[in-house]
């Protein structure tokens, strides 16, 4: 009779995490955060390319001296425009910070908001650039990816960077 309660209790509690398997956590978020960020401060495309999903695309506001208007990139597009925009890079630092996390009700989907701030040197100018992220995440394969991203450049926003 043991034995069975053991049984039963091992087979309870390998049913809930298989099931926990289907389900998008912050921790997956969090994680795929981590990986994305650590590829992104060592200018690595492919691992963050590898974290986007299959239909990925992002949103990109483009600044005009008339109305701005925002385009939308697909996944390619995305990792072309961060390749050639790391080529004329001399230093680099990446950080993430303000990080907040919300998950579906279902568990199917979660969103994150964060700012990130990279600080760089083009052509010997040091230069920091803060955005505002709005990322969507999803489980595809039964792996966690971003789905979209859509970012806001917090433009006049000089405070120092530690």
């Amino acid at each position: 009779m043991t034995t069975m309660r053991f049984l039963g209790a091992a087979l309870l509690v390998w049913t809930v995490q298989a099931a926990a398997a289907d389900k998008l956590t912050s921790e997956m978020i969090r994680e795929l955060m981590d990986t994305t960020d650590t590829a992104a401060a060592q200018r690595d495309a492919a691992t963050i390319g590898a974290a986007l999903g299959d239909n990925f695309y992002k949103y990109v506001d483009v600044p005009s001296d008339g109305l701005p208007a925002t385009v939308r990139i697909t996944k390619q597009q995305y990792l072309d425009t961060i390749e050639k925009g790391w080529e004329k890079v001399g230093k680099y630092d990446y950080r993430r910070k303000d990080v907040v996390i919300n998950l579906s009700s279902g568990g199917d989907s979660g969103e994150s908001f964060s700012t990130i701030v990279e600080n760089f040197e083009i052509d010997g100018k040091s230069m920091t650039s803060k955005v505002r992220e709005y990322a969507r995440y999803e489980l595809q394969d039964g792996r966690p990816v971003i789905v979209n991203l859509d970012t806001q450049t917090l433009v006049g926003d000089t405070t120092p960077e530690q």
